[in-house]
């Protein structure tokens, strides 16, 4: 299996924005030096929640300050930007990394967003397909005209194309059968970022994605190999002190999520299935089941215990939310490093 860090930049109560960012910018370099794979950066926008607003500049600017490990974002929201503009960006970072940088795309759900861009919430599947579809034409090395719904392009070549193929260096977002069916046709492996999903829902809906990618006829090892799964992780040397040290930065964290997925409109806005199914509601609170069931919130043992499970479902490529903000710098730290030097080496 191949771990990587989730570098979320919240900034709760009594933080300061300029220490957050350096912590985490200081954690990303350590988790390269400590062995980790990958480490990602999210893109999400008005809320202390996150304070990356630009995931693709972080991404830049984390590649120039390492030297191996790979670099994702987690996910652009390509409603929010002119495809054209975003396939010019991704093409010219792929070239200055090496082809070091994998770029998660998605339609975003924090609700309030979306008014203050000028996004139709109801509209943000089409906009997004369309999006992704210029993107992929404008890829192809040549020149391209497109006329849509939402884009219309003239006749046009970006320089350069990317170094790699769509496949190596995009993921899709994918939170429901539908846009799973739609990463498949695409050829882009799925970026399965619902940290709050049970365990054993993870694993029957890997189980699915296999099955799916077997029917569509497509060669599922080099997309397994690079689809990836997102979970809150935090370690400590007890389980007792895992359990606690880490909790209350959660529940900040989950009170927040709520206030921006809470549907901003006075009817569910519709494509978010999810959401939907719920009312707008995150999943019930109910820390002592997350526990076994859904956080890796563990000793190292624990932890190994969980993620096995994963590991035998297929999944390769495991991201790991290093507890959510709020949670010191030292103990994020420690927990890394009881990761990387309790777990990581079951999985080698």
């Amino acid at each position: 299996m191949r771990f990587g860090t989730y570098h979320v930049f919240q900034c709760p109560p009594g933080q300061e924005a300029a220490r957050v960012v350096a912590g985490e910018l200081e954690r990303a370099e350590f988790a390269e030096a400590l062995g980790f794979d990958e480490v990602w950066v999210p893109e999400q926008h008005f809320s202390p929640y996150c304070l990356a607003g630009d995931a693709l500049l972080l991404a830049g600017h984390l590649a120039a300050r390492t030297r191996r490990v790979r670099i994702g974002t987690a996910v652009v929201n390509l409603t929010f930007t002119h495809p054209l503009r975003f396939a010019e960006r991704v093409a010219l970072l792929d070239h200055a990394t090496g082809g070091r940088v994998d770029v998660g795309v998605g339609r975003g759900y924090q609700f309030p967003q979306y008014g203050v861009f000028g996004v139709p919430i109801d509209e943000t599947r089409a906009i997004f397909d369309e999006a992704l579809d210029v993107v992929l034409r404008a890829w192809a090395g040549e020149e391209f005209t497109y006329t849509g719904r939402y884009f219309t392009i003239p006749n046009v070549r970006i320089w350069p194309a990317p170094l790699r193929p769509p496949g190596e260096v995009l993921l899709h977002a994918v939170n429901s059968p539908e846009s799973l069916a739609r990463a498949i046709a695409r050829g882009l492996p799925a970026l399965m970022a619902r940290p709050l999903s049970p365990f054993a829902e993870q694993v029957e809906e890997f189980a699915r994605y296999r099955a799916a990618l077997a029917a569509a006829g497509v060669d599922a090892a080099p997309v397994l190999a690079r689809a990836t799964v997102l979970k809150y992780a935090f370690l400590a040397p007890t389980r007792a002190e895992a359990r606690t040290l880490a909790r209350e930065a959660l529940e900040w964290d989950l009170a927040i999520l709520q206030h921006l997925t809470t549907p901003t409109t006075t009817e569910m806005p519709r494509g978010y299935e999810l959401y939907e199914r719920r009312g707008g509601r995150l999943p019930e609170y109910a820390y002592d089941g997350w526990l076994e069931h859904v956080l890796l919130f563990d000793d190292p043992d624990g932890c190994a215990e969980k993620i096995a499970r994963l590991r035998d479902a297929g999944i390769e490529r495991l991201l790991l939310w290093m507890g959510p903000g709020g949670v010191r710098h030292d103990l994020l730290v420690r927990s890394m490093r009881l990761f990387a030097e309790a777990v990581m080496p079951h999985f080698r």
